[in-house]
């Protein structure tokens, strides 16, 4: 599974490793360099640009999922959060925050939306993003600087009254800020509850049925910065480093199907498993070679499976189609 900005800025490559804020150093002035070796990159911490209070007042879970900056892949510091009352639609907040990145240079021509506005001691322009259903807000900083706020909400109007919301809270803990005006609390942060979220993914495929799929026998448990509250089961393909690739199952607790990247349009097909209904979405990233299917389990929660073929489009789904009964057969009732 591959990332994406505005939002998805936080997530170049699923599956990437979590950097918690411990592993990030807050800057104050500019760094400077040891004799003798090249200059110092600053490094900062996006999920540092709302503390605690300010993240469950404005209505999102902690901790925050945090990535640092990517040189490769010209992305800045980010931080998601995820909506704290499961009851509703999901919607994520991200902040991305840079510090030797062009907002032009990562933006590549994006088109204005609207009009500046004057929050929080910035000019903020939204920016229309890369994939639809999110809000996105950047002010300019600096040559070398930005920083954004987004929020991913399937109703257009509300993701960017959620956004706005957000923005002074950001702004007062940026270079310059001003300071930020109170939020009315709401209510306490609740981890995700529901049939998914005491699961193991990797109890989703036995030994055998892996070994099956022309896959390794035991998976590995691993977190995502790409959906928040996600956890998915990675077991390696046997094939070499061509041909079939890995077999994924993910589970996302407070994940509605449609919230997974690429499945925000229908399904090509559909597949009928031990009385669960799954779609099917080919080239669901546009790599040419991946493959997946959703399960929605609740309206706010499902399942992910991704698998695909490196040499043969024709391929991409078998594994996952082959794998949709077995993966069935193991869900708990």
């Amino acid at each position: 599974m591959t990332g994406f900005r505005g939002v998805r800025a936080a997530a170049a490559i699923a599956g990437a490793v979590l950097l918690l804020a411990g592993c990030t150093v807050r800057v104050g002035g500019e760094a400077q360099p040891v004799p003798g070796q090249g200059p110092v990159k600053r490094v900062v911490d996006a999920c540092s640009l709302l503390d605690p209070q300010q993240v469950s007042a404005l209505g999102y879970r902690e901790p925050g999922k945090a990535s640092k900056a990517s040189e490769q892949q010209q992305t800045p510091a980010a931080c998601l959060w995820n909506s704290a009352d499961d009851t509703e639609t999901l919607a994520i907040l991200g902040v991305g925050w840079s510090v030797d990145l062009s907002q032009d240079d990562y933006l590549q021509g994006a088109l204005a939306k609207a009009q500046p506005e004057q929050i929080g001691g910035f000019t903020w322009t939204r920016y229309a993003g890369f994939i639809a259903g999110s809000c996105d807000l950047y002010t300019t900083l600096g040559p070398k600087s930005f920083a954004y706020v987004s929020v991913d909400y399937p109703d257009d109007a509300k993701a960017c009254q959620l956004a706005k919301q957000a923005v002074p809270q950001v702004a007062a803990h940026l270079p310059g800020g001003q300071p930020a005006p109170p939020i009315t609390p709401s209510t306490s942060a609740a981890p995700p509850t529901g049939p998914l979220s005491d699961l193991d993914p990797c109890t989703l495929l036995k030994p055998d049925q892996a070994t099956s799929l022309k896959m390794a026998a035991q998976g590995d448990e691993q977190s995502s910065t790409s959906v928040p509250d996600s956890t998915f089961c990675l077991w390696p393909d046997t094939d070499g480093t061509r041909g079939q690739k890995p077999f994924e199952v993910w589970l996302g607790p407070s994940t509605p199907m449609t919230k997974w990247p690429g499945m925000d349009v229908p399904p090509t097909s559909t597949l009928d498993a031990n009385g669960h209904h799954w779609s099917i979405f080919p080239n669901f990233n546009e790599s040419g070679v991946n493959c997946a299917a959703g399960l929605a389990v609740t309206p706010t929660s499902s399942i992910q499976l991704v698998s695909g073929y490196l040499d043969d489009t024709s391929k991409s789904c078998d594994a996952i189609k082959a794998g949709i009964p077995l993966v069935s057969a193991n869900l708990p009732s």
